[in-house]
């Protein structure tokens, strides 16, 4: 588990990679003159360097970097991420908790065809993390075990809509741990 600096210095590594890959496409779209895929394309990578900058901000940047290593990265994309507010610092038996309920939301993941995961961080006085999966369809089986497992490790999760989930940060700290 990293401290809060090392967290922050790894997000800033990915965010860096990324954004020079993205360059390296802006820089062979305009090499070919391909002036419309590089205006839609500059359009849609705005957009999720934006998303991935609030993602970094979100307030736990030790959270920030589980979700990504722990989910995200592995999805090549096929996700959205929505921030609201900003999270508390965490407690370690927190991340601790969350890390396991993804390592059995990944497992699951990995079994299925094509979806998209939309990713809702939700801070400020009741810090959750709500997780839809579309097509819903996909979802029927993946969520038991998740469910399972949030509540192995002491997080009170419940799904809501078909499809979406929803793990409550409730076991914070006073002021999480530094």
């Amino acid at each position: 588990m990293y401290d809060l600096n090392e967290a922050v210095n790894k997000l800033i590594q990915y965010y860096r990679h990324d954004f020079l890959n993205i360059l390296q496409m802006v820089s062979g779209l305009a090499q070919l003159q391909k002036t419309d895929r590089l205006m839609t394309y500059i359009r849609k990578v705005t957009d999720e360097v934006q998303q991935f900058g609030r993602f970094i901000g979100c307030g736990d940047a030790r959270f920030a970097l589980l979700l990504y290593e722990g989910l995200l990265h592995d999805l090549d994309g096929k996700y959205v991420i929505r921030v609201d507010g900003i999270l508390p610092l965490l407690a370690q038996d927190t991340l601790l908790a969350v890390e396991r309920v993804l390592a059995t939301l990944n497992t699951g993941l990995a079994n299925l065809p094509d979806f998209t995961l939309h990713v809702y961080i939700q801070g400020g006085q009741a810090p959750a993390l709500h997780l839809l999966l579309s097509p819903e369809t996909q979802a029927d089986d993946l969520w038991q075990p998740v469910l399972a497992a949030a509540k192995e490790n002491g997080l009170t999760a419940r799904l809501q809509a078909p499809g979406k989930f929803s793990l409550p940060l409730d076991k914070c700290g006073a002021g999480g741990e530094k």
